[in-house]
């Protein structure tokens, strides 16, 4: 049998970073269990990466940036509605940067208790290329970080 050492740790803050996809979304689904049972905020969180800047056929500069934002917004106000009907206390919040270091960094500004996210469990190839941002959240994170695999 495991005794504690202490008091049971306080979760009063989740940080659920996402991509909206469908693993971002299972990551959600235990994050909302998670508030459910311990009372706790969820902050809705994406980082637009900072490559969004592109050049036209014309090769005059945009800022894809801006037009992101007209996408991600909506997208996370659907989620944090989506929550707050199912009796979750949440936010959402978006920035542009470097995906795991913006989660990083909104965790300690947030303070988050934990953060949930979910991991496209990539291997060989795949990860070498794209990399994981999951496993340097979990590297570097403040705070405990729950790992959700996807499908």
């Amino acid at each position: 049998m495991i005794q504690a050492r202490g008091p049971e740790p306080v979760i009063a803050m989740i940080l659920v970073p996402t991509d909206f996809s469908p693993c971002s979304r299972e990551a959600l689904t235990y994050a909302a269990a998670l508030a459910k049972r311990f009372g706790a905020k969820i902050v809705l969180f994406h980082v637009i990466e900072t490559w969004s800047y592109a050049m036209t056929e014309s090769l005059q500069w945009t800022d894809l940036y801006a037009n992101l934002t007209t996408v991600v917004e909506p997208l996370l106000d659907g989620l944090v509605q989506e929550l707050r009907e199912g009796g979750v206390a949440a936010a959402g919040a978006f920035t542009q940067g470097v995906s795991y270091d913006e989660i990083v960094k909104k965790a300690r500004d947030e303070r988050a208790d934990l953060i949930v996210i979910g991991t496209h469990g990539r291997r060989g190839m795949g990860h070498f290329l794209m990399g994981s941002v999951a496993e340097r959240v979990v590297r570097m994170s403040p705070c405990p970080v729950l790992t959700v695999r996807g499908a």
